[in-house]
């Protein structure tokens, strides 16, 4: 049974956590998105959800599950590994989605190489200094770091994954709804390469830049990176 909470009313928006994360991730950006009905959950193996990390493709049938039992398509954002997991999502079954929003979707297969199986696994600490920044496990809410504390295994099980870092791009022409590629700006360019790449596949894609961030900017710019999938989200929502 996977973990999940909803805050809100409105059109859905459901939040899929990158590795290494959990649904604590995402509070201070579901705080951000008014007039929406968020929903986040921790994927398989993560945080407070049972089971064992058991590949991407079921990370995809659990958010087709997700979005089935709310009953009405959803708008679907994903940041990092959970990128890859909604780009997966609007291949395979566009008609779940309202728009697609992935920050930085891990995706470095598209550039010709993947991460190499970790040898081990860094303290939570080490792992959210090196994502954002010296320092900022102190600046992290207690949740936070629990988020951290807890998916260091399911990191190590999702980086052994060779296929879940690459994706079938000519799949992706099935998704012809509003799609936005974010990027940080201060993320390595190499970020930038992959969101072209994706732009270049998706018939209705933008690419759009969260100014001074890197690649968790739900934790460093939340109220900057809200504003772009929130109005992206309102653009793209269904007729009434």
């Amino acid at each position: 049974m996977l973990h999940r909470e909803e805050t809100g009313g409105g059109e859905p928006v459901v939040l899929v956590h990158g590795a290494w994360a959990d649904g604590r991730h995402w509070t201070r950006l579901a705080n951000e998105l008014d007039g929406f009905r968020v929903i986040t959950y921790d994927r398989r193996g993560h945080g407070r959800s049972g089971g064992r990390v058991e590949g991407i493709a079921k990370d995809v049938e659990d958010l087709v599950g997700l979005i089935e039992w709310l009953g009405t398509p959803a708008h679907v954002v994903g940041g990092s590994f959970g990128g890859s997991v909604a780009l997966r999502l609007a291949a395979q079954r566009p008609e779940l989605l309202h728009s697609l929003s992935v920050h930085e979707p891990a995706l470095s297969g598209l550039l010709g190489n993947a991460p190499a199986r970790p040898e081990g696994v860094p303290s939570p600490e080490e792992f959210a200094d090196s994502s954002l920044g010296e320092g900022a496990w102190e600046r992290l809410t207690e949740d936070e770091r629990d988020g951290f504390r807890d998916n260091g295994g399911a990191w190590r099980d999702e980086m052994s994954d060779a296929e879940a870092f690459s994706i079938d791009t000519d799949a992706l022409a099935a998704f012809d709804r509003p799609a936005l590629v974010t990027i940080g700006g201060a993320s390595p360019d190499f970020w930038q390469r992959i969101a072209d790449a994706l732009t270049g596949a998706l018939p209705n894609a933008t690419v759009d830049t969260v100014p001074a961030a890197g690649h968790l900017p739900h934790l460093t710019h939340a109220r900057e990176y809200a504003r772009l999938v929130r109005d992206f989200a309102s653009a793209a929502a269904a007729p009434r």
